[in-house]
Formats: structure tokens, sequence, C-alpha cells
């Protein structure tokens, strides 16, 4: 039999994935994955026989990717902020949204000597080490209730070589911070969607991604926001910063319940599509 050639295989595969609204560039990042080709490489050996190898790979990558499970799960990684991140089915997949986060405390964190930082449901961990990156004197605590987020957030922070610099807990949210524990900023991109609205969700991520860190209470889509301001009060320092990842439409909800919560100069910072996704207050 002949060896199939990149080009072909490419055509094929892309004729497959006519659900998604990317595919030549899914076929194309499926099969840089499955080969460890670099871009430059597939560009220039699109008449390459593929191996045996490379092509049972690239197959399953495929028929994973035909099932809508998202091409992050698939290749095991994607990227955040300035790194690689690994992810899997017990994470969601880090997105250019909470990267507005990442920016905002680590602009209000570098001029302090040693900061300390809570991430609460941390995931993979993509926002407590990617601030570990910017501010390099900085510590940080991390929590989730899931063990599964946490194993993927310890093997984040060993291959970034940030494991020192972190420490990970199991935890609902306060419940594993010591009494005596206080920080220069409290971060999350917690459980917002509205069950309601889970309908109206892609299915890459409606079917792939996990519920426990996506929805909110059912009755109540703040409700997230509604326990971290409980148990606030002992952990967050004088001065220090709240920053949380809000959906679409409950910027100025959040913000209302930041300042009933004591906290001021509120602040509400845009994504890149210009949607309100941060909200940011001080304790006096």
């Amino acid at each position: 039999m002949t060896p199939r050639r990149i080009a072909e295989l490419i055509e094929a595969a892309a004729k497959r994935l006519s659900q998604s609204p990317n595919r030549a560039l899914d076929a194309e990042t499926l099969f840089r994955g499955a080969s460890g080709m670099s871009r430059a490489a597939f560009l220039s050996q699109g008449d390459e026989p593929v191996s045996p190898d490379v092509l049972a790979r690239f197959e399953a990558a495929v028929a994973r990717r035909e099932r809508h499970e998202p091409i992050q799960y698939i290749l095991g990684r994607t990227a955040f902020w300035r790194d690689e991140f690994i992810v899997n089915e017990a994470v969601l997949i880090p997105r250019p949204d909470t990267e507005v986060l990442v920016e905002a405390v680590a602009i209000r964190l570098r001029d302090l000597q040693a900061p300390l930082v809570l991430d609460l449901g941390t995931g993979s961990g993509c926002i407590a080490l990617s601030l570990l990156r910017e501010l390099r004197t900085a510590r940080a605590l991390a929590v989730d209730l899931s063990e599964g987020a946490l194993g993927v957030a310890t093997l984040n922070a060993e291959r970034l070589g940030l494991d020192a610099r972190l420490d990970l807990r199991l935890s609902r949210w306060f419940d594993a911070v010591r009494s005596t524990e206080t920080f220069d900023a409290i971060v999350s991109n917690p459980p917002y969607v509205a069950r309601a609205d889970e309908a109206g969700l892609p299915r890459e991520v409606r079917e792939f991604e996990p519920a426990i860190a996506l929805f909110a209470e059912p009755s109540d889509d703040l409700s997230s926001f509604r326990a971290i301001l409980a148990g606030l009060d002992p952990h967050l320092k004088r001065s220090g910063l709240l920053a949380v990842e809000v959906g679409v439409g409950q910027s100025d909800r959040v913000a209302d319940l930041v300042k009933t919560g004591g906290l001021q100069s509120i602040e509400i910072l845009n994504d890149l599509a210009g949607i309100p996704r941060v909200v940011l207050g001080r304790r006096s």
C-alpha cells in the first residue's frame, strides 16, 4: 500500500471535520500534534509520506474531534499567557479572557516586595502560575474542590519550575485556608454560568468541560461570588485586592456585591471582545 501523504491526509480530515468553522486549521493542528512537526516543517513537507504510527495517532485524534471534543483536550495542552499548560477533562480550558485578570493583578502587585496570592478554584493553575511568572518574589496558595484539577495544577507547577512557590490544597473556597493566612490578592475564575444557559453553550463546552467548574448554583448565578465575599474578611489584607472573572451580563451585579461587601475602588475591565469580564475591588 502506498503511504498516505500529508496534504492528502489534511484534505480528507478537513472534510470529516465539517462541523468545525476552522476545519482546515483543526486538521493541521491535530496532525502537528500527532507528528510533533513544527508549522514550518508542516508547510514545507506537504508531499511527504506519513509513517504508520503518526497516521494511527492522527486518525484517532480526528475521530475524537469529530465527536466535538476540544482540540486542547485531544492534544493535552494549551497556550495561556506566556506558557503552555497541561489540560484534560478535569479542568476548564484556559481562555484569553482570563488573561485580562492575570494582567490586571500583576500590574497592581508589581511594586510589592513579596506578594501573597490566593487562587480560589485554581483548575489547571493557569492564573496562579502565570502570576508567579510575572511576580518573581510572589508566593501563591491555590485551592480547588477537585482532586483531578489539583493533579493537573501540580503537573503544571512542576513543569514550569514553580512548584516551590505554589501551595496546592483540596478545598471548597476558604475551607482549607488557615485563619491566620492573609493575602495581598485573592483571585478567582469561579463557576458562574447559569444552569438555564447550559443548552446555549457550544457542544465542546457543555459535553466535555467539567460542570463543577462551569455552573453556579441552579437558583443563583452569582452564588460563587457570594461565597467568595462571605469568606473574604479574615484573609484579605488591608489594601488587599480582590479580582474575579465574571460572565456576560454579570459585571454590574457582581460589582454591587463587591461594594456591599465593604470593598472600594471598584473597577470593571473588558476582555478583548469589549465584554466586561473582570471585577476588581480593594479593601480600604
